[in-house]
């Protein structure tokens, strides 16, 4: 029989002992449940298709959990590559073992080893081991791979399967990588079968680009950075960097593979690219996670262009933000700009610049155009709007004290609340927020909890009090107390961090035995290590 018909033709041996039940009997499969929840005309999953139903498996006895892709996203952008060289050397042993043996028993002890050493920590190594392992049969490691990617309950086997599927360069799986690509949490192997199996692999990652928002499309933007197709190049740079983690991980991928000096130095420059653009240096000014502005070799002709364009062209609120956010890395501390002189910005560029952006944003319709904005139902449009009010000096207060008695249940409106209040108004807001946040279904004994995600709202509203807490001695004792003895333990801290920020004098009356009493029944250690600190008047660490 040929390789080629024993590939695509030979079964595996059903031979040998079968356990009674085998782990990929569990439920459906990973592809059955990604292709029940694609939104057809839509990227991404159905809001419920984001969560996989391996979860509560994989998640067993963790209230940690991660979006789609995110695991692996961290793992590959901020830790260095697994190099475990006992699961390489055991997974090779299992794979082998199958190979020359295909029978459930072998294939269910491959696929509980993936599992169990989180084998996609290290699949680099172990791709290469089983490329130079001579003993493996080539259809049998195909039927092993093609099986996990479509029958697999578990993400890790569904990962391990189509790291390995790519190997075999078919383009009859493209529709099968692009099915599950659309899934963030399979993307990056999507991303790299496909680049590896298409006849036009930039093309096809194209497409699976387009059909992902999170961490999937970072890992797909990435894959394309070296093309040269033009319209590619124009999508990267008008749309490509946008995703729903931050765009700061794609916006120095985006300029350089899409051309943005170029793109800028055109006489004629549309809408859609001056807003990009912006963004686009936004999120290199804000750096971070990943690559910024000074490590942008374009950055002063980039900026110089856009500013020139902005001269004349600025005109929504979110260009004066993207000008504002220039403005201010212009305004940086001299020490900071010692470095960017000698990468090619001078003191004169610089200053002319500044006052350019001082120019642009100095114009007296945009005190209208904020105000206007502010009094939108539309949530980003009202935080852009807020965004620019505090550049511009125009006090919010009322605004934000008018929202949050409409919807007292949201944090982020007591976040803004809190951040503007004063000595004047502190007393309302405390009389407010013990009237409306859930004080005894929030003070239920102290646990473990993160306090994340759907039914924790109330406990986030009374963080953003308790974080400010601390400039008001004296306020919030029933809020305080509420958070001593929260199941969440940022409340906890929280609610002894105001308590330590004032003078042992300034505590209200009972504050001290609620505080005793907390400390008596605390769980966590270092928890009760702060708020014994605190009795004892001694400062917590930062």
């Amino acid at each position: 029989m040929s390789f080629l018909r024993r590939l695509f033709g030979g079964k595996a041996d059903d031979g040998g002992d079968q356990p009674p039940t085998m782990p990929w009997d569990q439920g459906p499969s990973i592809l059955e449940f990604v292709r029940s929840h694609v939104t057809e005309g839509k990227p991404g999953m159905s809001d419920d298709g984001y969560t996989l139903p391996d979860e509560d498996r994989l998640n067993q006895g963790s209230k940690l959990r991660w979006a789609a892709g995110a695991w692996d996203g961290v793992t590959t952008h901020h830790m260095g590559a697994g190099q475990d060289e006992e699961a390489v050397r055991k997974t090779v042993e299992l794979v082998l073992a199958y190979s020359r043996q295909p029978t459930a028993a072998n294939k269910a002890a491959v696929y509980r080893h993936v599992i169990a050493a989180h084998v996609v920590s290290i699949i680099d190594p172990v791709i290469e081991a089983l490329l130079n392992e001579k003993g493996i049969g080539h259809d049998r490691l195909y039927e092993l791979a093609r099986f996990f990617v479509t029958e697999a309950p578990d993400r890790e086997p569904v990962k391990f399967g189509i790291a390995l599927l790519g190997l075999f360069r078919q383009p009859a799986e493209t529709d099968l990588f692009q099915t599950l690509g659309r899934h963030d949490e399979f993307t990056l192997f999507c991303a790299v079968a496909l680049a590896n199996s298409s006849d036009d692999p930039d093309e096809a990652l194209w497409v699976l680009a387009r059909s992902v928002t999170g961490w999937g499309r970072i890992h797909v933007v990435e894959r394309l950075a070296r093309t040269e197709n033009p319209a590619v190049k124009r999508w990267l740079l008008r749309e490509g960097f946008r995703n729903s983690v931050m765009y700061e991980y794609l916006a120095a991928t985006c300029a350089r593979a899409g051309g943005l000096l170029a793109a800028l130095s055109e006489d004629d420059v549309d809408r859609e690219l001056l807003t990009a653009a912006g963004e686009i240096i936004q999120a290199l000014i804000a750096g971070g996670p990943a690559e910024g502005i000074d490590d942008y070799e374009d950055a002063r002709p980039v900026v110089e262009a856009y500013l020139g364009h902005m001269e004349s062209s600025a005109e929504t609120i979110e260009e004066f933000l993207h000008v504002n956010s220039v403005k201010c890395y212009l305004d940086e501390d001299d020490s900071r700009w010692a470095g960017r002189y000698e990468a090619g910005w001078t003191a004169e560029c610089r200053d002319r610049l500044r006052s350019l952006c001082d120019s642009i944003l100095g114009r007296p319709e945009w005190v209208g155009k904020v105000r206007a904005e502010l009094g939108s139902e539309g949530e980003l449009a009202f935080a852009h709007a807020d965004q620019a009010a505090k550049a511009l000096g125009i006090d919010t207060w009322d605004i934000h004290w008018r929202r949050l008695r409409e919807k007292p249940t949201d944090p982020g409106r007591w976040y803004h609340v809190m951040a503007r209040c004063d000595e004047d108004r502190i007393g309302a807001v405390m009389e407010f927020a013990e009237a409306n946040i859930d004080l005894s279904g929030i003070a239920t004994g102290p646990g473990d909890e993160l306090g994340l995600g759907r039914g924790f709202e109330p406990h986030s509203c009374l963080d953003y009090v308790l974080q400010e807490l601390r400039r008001f001695p004296g306020w919030g004792t029933r809020l305080i107390e509420a958070g001593l003895r929260s199941p969440v333990v940022r409340n906890r801290n929280m609610a002894v961090a105001a308590l330590a920020a004032w003078s042992r004098t300034e505590w209200p009356g009972g504050l001290a035995e609620s505080l005793e009493r907390a400390a008596r029944c605390e769980p966590k250690d270092d928890v009760r290590d702060r708020m014994e600190k605190t009795l004892r008047g001694e400062p917590l660490s930062p």
